[in-house]
């Protein structure tokens, strides 16, 4: 009995073929996934994980005051509610930080534009914008992590309340 000897191409062919999909799924996810939201006008399926997880940070932040609670909730779904498109905009316009910051927030129109020219000025919030502007989450997130970490979101906090 003579035993044949098994062929491994189709299974290195095909376990190459599905590495090299992977790749080009994650080089190429954020340019198709801001093309289908710019095609459709609508947020994508990730726009919706990152909103909601943006949400789930916001009401985070309750502190047991039903009066703040109050406005961090209304704060959160209002955020739950706008498109991305709108924050990747604003990302690009001092003036649209302003007003998305103003509309989906407690802050006073003074404090939202304390907010926008801080984040316009300060180049350590670049990044951050640019991530945001070409709907990066990750990248975005990274940033966020960065200035975190390194205070400056708290000095924002901290200006605001002067």
């Amino acid at each position: 009995m003579r035993h044949r000897r098994r062929n491994r191409k189709p299974l290195v062919i095909t376990l190459v073929s599905v590495l090299i999909l992977i790749i080009l799924g994650v080089v190429f996810f954020f340019p198709l996934n801001n093309l289908l939201r710019n095609t459709t006008g609508n947020d994508t399926a990730s726009d919706k994980v990152v909103k909601s997880e943006l949400v789930k940070k916001v009401k985070a932040k309750k502190t047991g005051d039903p009066k703040k609670d109050k406005k961090i909730d209304k704060a959160a779904s209002i955020l739950g509610k706008k498109k991305m498109s709108e924050i990747m905009s604003a990302a690009n316009s001092q003036s649209k930080t302003q007003k998305l910051i103003e509309d989906s927030s407690s802050l006073s129109n003074e404090q939202a534009q304390i907010v926008a020219q801080e984040v316009f000025s300060n180049s350590d919030y670049t990044p951050l914008r640019n991530a945001i502007s070409k709907g990066n989450w990750y990248q975005a997130y990274q940033q966020y992590q960065k200035l975190s970490d390194n205070g400056q979101l708290t000095q924002l906090q901290q200006d605001i309340k002067k």
